[in-house]
């Protein structure tokens, strides 16, 4: 199966969990929980492209891609969270960030599996 496939079924069923999760749904049914899934989704489709890209070219292009899209989700994953509590908080604090955490996790196993998969085996 295709990396864009799995990650599109991925989010969907985190989108889905959300829903049915009797704690989680109050939350779930915002339009937040909707950004957070879709915001992961469109972040890691396009940091997998760019490391795709960078193994193509050279072992330490892709090293950089790797480390670099690791920043790029945390500092983002970060900033995420601190403009929720500090712009909106109110009820859904815990579950906003356990739920921003729990995508953020599955989208980053995805994208570790889905590098080391295609990361280059050269001996160095």
């Amino acid at each position: 199966m295709r990396f864009p496939v799995k990650l599109a079924l991925a989010n969907a069923m985190l989108l889905i969990a959300g829903l049915v999760t009797p704690p989680f749904a109050p939350f779930a049914y915002s339009w937040l929980w909707l950004a957070v899934v879709c915001w992961y989704f469109g972040l890691t489709f396009l940091l997998n492209r760019w490391i795709q890209t960078a193994m193509r070219r050279s072992s330490m292009q892709f090293i950089t891609a790797v480390n670099g899209s690791t920043a790029i989700k945390m500092f983002s994953s970060l900033a995420l969270v601190t403009a929720y509590l500090v712009f909106i908080g109110g009820t859904y604090r815990v579950h906003f960030v356990l739920g921003l955490f729990a995508v953020f996790a599955v989208n980053t196993i995805l994208l570790v599996v889905e590098s080391q998969n295609h990361a280059p085996r050269d001996p160095n």
